[in-house]
């Protein structure tokens, strides 16, 4: 008799919660509201005298280590799957409950949610091996751990975007370290951003929120740049230089051939961002001249 495969749940999930909060302060700070509530929390839950904060620490090292073979990352993944066995699983539940408590007291449980995890099947195959490990019971099928562990190595024996050394060194770092480093993240995207136009961070939370979602967010920039276009095309009407007119039309063919068909690159977002500010300028020119 085969055991029935269950879903996976971010509320369980330590690595995801993390992530889930570190992007809730993205989307705050992009909103304008205040982003203290959920810093707090992930100090209070994610340090690293926490169990919390440990279960974290085993699903960073695992995210971003690179290992150079398939003997290295089996040997590195037993390790890690005993360390998580150790740790004190009754606190780790409490844990994990007061957290969840606290976040829906202050958000939307389902809004909260939404925020999308680029990593996530990576994320939820961890889980699976960490509960196949600490539960008495059968909770998943011996393909679906297979799967998981598949996925698990795969990504450890993936070359990463930076080099070992500086993976090593971020693998290493405690989760005290790492929110810390957070904080200050926060604090230089407050000064470097605090002078954007509303729909321009709009497109950095629709880009944090929905950039591993590839049709959805296509779909959203493709819509941005019509309406960009419309904008522009329309105030063009009230400029009297006609140099002025002719730049602003190639400006409009150009982003014309922004639209994306596959996927979204870097130079769809900044030519975006740039529309933005154009149609800013011209709304001033305009009120300027009336």
């Amino acid at each position: 008799m085969q055991t029935k495969r269950k879903k996976h749940s971010k509320f369980k999930n330590g690595g995801m919660l993390f992530e889930l909060l570190t992007r809730q302060i993205t989307s705050d700070i992009l909103a304008g509201r205040d982003e203290s509530f959920t810093k707090n929390l992930l100090f209070k839950y994610f340090n690293e005298s926490t169990e919390l904060g440990k279960e974290v620490q085993l699903y960073n090292f695992v995210v971003n280590q690179s290992l150079k073979n398939l003997k290295s990352a089996d040997r590195l993944l037993d390790i890690i799957v005993q360390t998580r066995s150790k740790l004190n699983e009754q606190e780790l539940h409490r844990q994990k409950y007061n957290l969840i408590k606290e976040i829906k007291e202050r958000y939307e449980i389902d809004e909260f949610l939404k925020n999308k995890i680029p990593n996530y099947r990576l994320y939820a195959s961890i889980y699976k091996l960490f509960e196949n490990t600490v539960s008495k019971t059968i909770k998943f099928e011996v393909k679906e751990l297979v799967e998981a562990k598949d996925c698990v190595v795969e990504s450890l024996t993936k070359e990463k975007p930076i080099s070992k050394e500086e993976m090593d060194l971020y693998s290493s770092q405690s989760v005290d370290v790492k929110l810390m480093a957070y904080k200050f993240l926060i604090e230089n995207f407050n000064k470097k951003y605090s002078n954007l136009l509303p729909k321009q961070k709009n497109l950095l939370k629709e880009y944090i929120n929905n950039s591993s979602n590839t049709s959805k967010f296509k779909d959203f920039i493709n819509s941005e740049l019509e309406s960009v276009i419309k904008e522009i095309n329309e105030l063009s009407e009230k400029v009297e230089c006609d140099v002025i007119k002719i730049k602003l039309n190639e400006t409009t063919n150009q982003l014309e051939n922004k639209k994306v068909k596959k996927s979204v690159k870097d130079s769809d977002l900044n030519a975006l961002m740039n529309a933005y500010e154009l149609v800013e300028e011209l709304n001033l020119v305009n009120k300027e001249s009336n």
